[in-house]
Order: C-alpha cells, then sequence, then structure tokens
C-alpha cells in the first residue's frame, strides 16, 4: 500500500511566492490508484498549468515520490507526497 499526503495551498493575496496551507489530507492508495494520478499529470499541463514530478529510486524501482501542482491562473497550489511501505 502507498500513503498519500495531498497539502493544498492557496497564494497570500497581495504576494506572488508566499503560499498559505488550505488544507491536509492523509490517505491510503493502491498501486492503481497511483498509476492512475501518474497519467493525470499531462493532462494539466495541457489544460494550462503545470506539473512537476519528483522521482527517487525506491525498493519498488523509480518511482515519483512528489507532484507538485499549480492551477492556470497560478493561485493554487497542490502538493501530492507518495510514501511507499
Amino acid at each position: 500500500m502507498i500513503q498519500l499526503t495531498t497539502i493544498r495551498y492557496e497564494l497570500k493575496e497581495g504576494t506572488k511566492t508566499v503560499w498559505v496551507e488550505t488544507s491536509k489530507e492523509i490517505a491510503t492508495i493502491n498501486e492503481e490508484r497511483y498509476k492512475t494520478i501518474l497519467e493525470w499529470s499531462p493532462m494539466m499541463r495541457r489544460l494550462g498549468g503545470s506539473e512537476t514530478l519528483k522521482r527517487t529510486y525506491t525498493s519498488a524501482g523509480d518511482k515519483v515520490y512528489e507532484i507538485v501542482s499549480k492551477s492556470p491562473d497560478r493561485t493554487l497550489k497542490t502538493v501530492r507526497n507518495f510514501k511507499f511501505d
């Protein structure tokens, strides 16, 4: 199983680089859900947002351990952290 931590941020009014945490969720997902999340990354880019995928080598192979997504207007940011068991 994979632990998914999703943290959502909102841009602080009047600033360009200060993010304020608005919510935090922790869930347990399976490998199939993990692959689905990764497949959606190009879709966000096509919609005008940005996606940054960070990779590391784990016991299960080369895996994405963090996804940082920003909305097209750059006012919302979502960080998804994956912890592999």
